[in-house]
This record gives structure tokens, sequence and C-alpha cells, in this order.
């Protein structure tokens, strides 16, 4: 048993053909891409946070939700962060935070 160790599998699966990745230009890109992958009956109940990963081209690899919290908080485990980060071969990332935010 001294020399048997843990395998460890990191792995990250393409479905949509990289041509068709959507490409962000600006912040006004970004915020059009996540408020359309929110939850709408929930995005003023709950806060959550997810990260968006790019490539070097700025183009969208995908969207991952890292926590979902209540009324007033979200904890964030940086570790799942890393990891996903990693495990997607991103370049670049953009962190999103959603807090309702009423102007009266």
């Amino acid at each position: 048993m001294k020399n048997k160790v843990n395998e460890i599998q990191v792995s990250y699966r393409e479905r949509i053909p990289a041509t068709f990745w959507h490409k962000i230009n600006s912040s006004q890109d970004a915020a059009d891409l996540l408020y359309g992958h929110w939850d709408k009956s929930t995005i003023q109940v709950h806060e959550s946070f997810k990260v968006v990963l790019l490539n070097n081209n700025n183009k969208v690899k995908g969207i991952y939700q890292l926590s979902k919290g209540g009324i007033t908080a979200t904890v964030i485990d940086m570790r799942i962060l890393f990891a996903v980060v990693l495990k997607s071969l991103s370049v670049a990332i953009i962190l999103t935070h959603y807090v309702e935010c009423k102007i009266m």
C-alpha cells in the first residue's frame, strides 16, 4: 500500500465550436451576456456570483456559477474558482456578483 496514491483527472469538454463563441468587446457586451444567463425569477431574491471564462481572443468559453447565496450574502471558495479557471485553460476571467440595487 505504501506505493499507491490516488489518481487525479482534470477534464474540460467544449460542446460548442470556438467559431460560435460570443466575443466580449466591451463591458456592455459582458453585462448583456450575463443578464441573459441570470434567472430572472430569483435575481432579486438571491445574491449570486459567476465567472465568465475567456480565451486569449476574449471569446467566451463558458459561464460558471460559483455561488448562490441568500438575501444578503454569498460565499466564494477560492479553491473552486481556481480549479474551474485552470481546468478550462482560460486565459482571462470576468468575475461577476449580482446584488439587487434599487434607485429611489
